[in-house]
């Protein structure tokens, strides 16, 4: 009698989990897809440097650099994003990419010729604030790490060493 029920038993419990693992390999849902990659934003720093007087200073290295804290806040990793000269009405432009996450971006602001153009003017380095940014293209359809592209405007007033 026993060992009727127990085949009994395993007979039942046999089917009942062969339906079970059927039930649940199928699935209506959705497939998703993989992606690997990091959240970006594609800048655009624009502006003019000035002297204190308001005039345009051209031949003016501005350089974009990217300042990058680690875990332990100790340890800084820098490097350059771009740079450019100003033109004859001071003005600049330099674009950039960043990545969400904790870091600063600098405007690094050299004066390479010394007398020319309007004098020896003090180095100068700018904090950009990223608050102030303004979305002027949304991102591509496929790109889905994009954030789109910002701009930025940070007029630049050199002093003279």
């Amino acid at each position: 009698m026993k060992v009727r029920f127990n085949r009994w038993y395993n007979a039942v419990l046999t089917a009942l989990l062969s339906i079970i693992g059927y039930g649940c390999s199928s699935s209506d849902d959705p497939e998703y897809i993989c992606m690997y990659g990091t959240p970006h934003a594609d800048y655009q720093f624009m502006g003019t440097v000035t002297d204190e007087s308001g005039s345009a200073v051209m031949g003016i290295k501005v350089s974009a650099k990217n300042v990058y804290r680690r875990y332990d806040s100790t340890l800084i990793e820098t490097y350059g994003v771009d740079s450019t000269l100003t033109d004859s009405k001071g003005k600049y432009a330099v674009e950039g990419e960043a990545f969400l996450g904790e870091h600063i971006l600098k405007l690094i602001v050299e004066d390479l010729d010394g007398e020319a153009n309007g004098g020896n003017f003090m180095n100068d380095t700018i904090d950009i604030d990223f608050d102030n940014a303004k979305k002027v293209k949304e991102p591509d359809k496929d790109d889905y790490w994009s954030d789109g592209t910002f701009a930025i405007t940070q007029d630049i007033k050199l002093k003279k060493k």
